[in-house]
């Protein structure tokens, strides 16, 4: 069963703790790499205590994560130099100090979200990106050979975000 919601939707999942959010323009080639992600995963993942969303290219991400998420994990289409395909997990420390985010593929930053959410208090503790180098990112639908291959590595890193943080919750219980 898929637990997918997408950006028009209102809440599926009653307080998740953990979301995962799939952002990306399905008409632009790879950069819809995290929208095709979040829908593979939505059919994969067997948990209903997790929020998974399509988030599609809606610019202001913080109206979609529930309040009392506590992980959040984007997933996107990531411009860093490296070759098509390679798979990126960046800790939002890793990124949150730069002031300008060369490889964001859009025009409201996550940090820009993630700073109005502090604003809001709804900044959850964890905050995780999984990114996708893009090959091509034109008009057109469907992915390049090079990201379908990366898809299961970025699914698996989305699992073991998850899985991690479900058993960090439970030791602090």
């Amino acid at each position: 069963m898929e637990h997918l919601r997408s950006a028009n939707e209102k809440h599926v999942v009653c307080h998740p703790e953990i979301a995962v959010i799939g952002i990306g323009n399905l008409l632009m080639g790879d950069d819809g790499a995290g929208v095709h992600l979040v829908h593979q995963l939505a059919v994969k993942l067997k948990r209903t205590d997790v929020s998974v969303i399509d988030a599609g290219t809606v610019p202001d991400l913080f109206a979609l994560v529930d309040e009392g998420v506590r992980k959040l994990i984007f997933v996107d289409a990531v411009r860093a130099g490296e070759p098509p395909g390679s798979v990126y997990r960046l800790k939002l420390d890793d990124i949150e100090s730069q002031k300008e985010l060369p490889f964001s593929l859009h025009d409201l930053t996550l940090i820009d979200n993630l700073k109005l959410m502090g604003v809001l208090d709804r900044k959850p503790e964890s905050v995780v990106i999984i990114g996708i180098e893009p090959a091509m990112t034109e008009f057109g639908t469907g992915l390049s050979p090079e990201v379908k291959r990366a898809l299961p590595q970025a699914i698996a890193l989305v699992i073991e975000e998850i899985e991690e943080f479900s058993k960090l919750s439970t030791e602090v219980r």
